[in-house]
């Protein structure tokens, strides 16, 4: 159970945690009472006798079961991102050439399947991980988008490359499950047979040169959106705010007034507000 909890997402499995704790309390808290069977030594109620401490403890098993599988996969989130933000400083720091040593050098299978899943993740993928346990066995990770199942295999070789037979293997994994498609990943590269072979299939094939796009398309969007952002903050700054007539009511009939300056009398050249609506109305306000 809790391998199944750590492959859903974190908040699937604390609400799971919840859900199966009210349930298990509601029985658990029930009152039990023991009754004798006519004529008879042994309970009449004898299964819910043996029960009433199982679900007792289960209240509290079960939820904290799901709980913990919540802390591997927000773990597992976690050290995904960490991963992936060192291997974009590491590409960023050291630009890779033919004989410059490869961000995923350095990493384990494991760490490397989290840094792929991270990728994904990044491309708007649910990520689950899954498959068969152990280096190089069966699906590595699950994806889901939009109501579509994705499987990934992930092949962390630095010096061979990925052959025609890995992609055939994952093709029959996907026809069998009848899932919508498929990538291979690896730090690599593959041969040319494997590319031929996937060429009319629903695989993708991602070498390190694709993985590095991934990772660092998804860095560089953050980081333009930033920018952007930034950028119609500091020229929102720069532009004045603007100015406004204050709207004036007539003392008479409540319409609205206008500057005027007078051109006769003690008050010639002082401005005032007068009536739109004069010569109807005759309403002014001093200023």
């Amino acid at each position: 159970m809790i391998d199944i909890a750590s492959k859903l997402p974190y908040w699937v499995s604390l609400s799971l945690a919840l859900v199966s704790y009210l349930i298990l309390h509601h029985y658990a808290d029930r009152p039990f009472q023991l009754e004798k069977a006519p004529g008879s030594t042994v309970p009449a109620n004898l299964t819910e006798l043996m029960l009433h401490p199982l679900l007792s403890a289960m209240q509290y098993l079960i939820p904290m079961i799901f709980v913990f599988g919540a802390a591997i996969s927000a773990f597992k989130a976690f050290r995904g991102r960490k991963l992936a933000q060192k291997y974009v400083a590491t590409s960023i720091q050291n630009p890779r050439t033919g004989a410059a040593a490869k961000p995923t050098d350095d990493m384990s299978w494991q760490q490397f399947e989290l840094l792929v899943g991270q990728a994904f993740r990044q491309q708007g993928y649910r990520v689950i991980d899954g498959g068969e346990e152990g280096a190089d066995g069966g699906v590595d990770v699950h994806l889901k988008k939009d109501g579509l199942t994705f499987f990934v295999q992930c092949k962390h070789w630095k010096a061979k490359s990925v052959g025609v037979s890995v992609v055939r293997e994952l093709y029959g994994v996907i026809a069998g499950a009848g899932v919508e498609g498929g990538f291979v990943v690896t730090s690599g590269n593959f041969t040319e047979e494997a590319e031929a072979f996937a060429r009319d299939k629903r695989i993708s094939l991602l070498d390190g040169k694709a993985l590095d796009n991934m990772l660092l398309h998804a860095k560089m969007s953050l980081a333009e959106d930033a920018l952007r952002a930034s950028q119609h903050t500091a020229t929102a700054a720069k532009v004045p705010p603007a100015t406004t007539t204050p709207t004036v009511s007539c003392p008479n009939c409540s319409s609205s007034m206008v500057k005027r300056k007078a051109r006769r009398g003690a008050n010639t050249g002082q401005e005032f507000w007068g009536c739109s609506q004069f010569p109807k109305c005759r309403g002014i306000r001093s200023i």
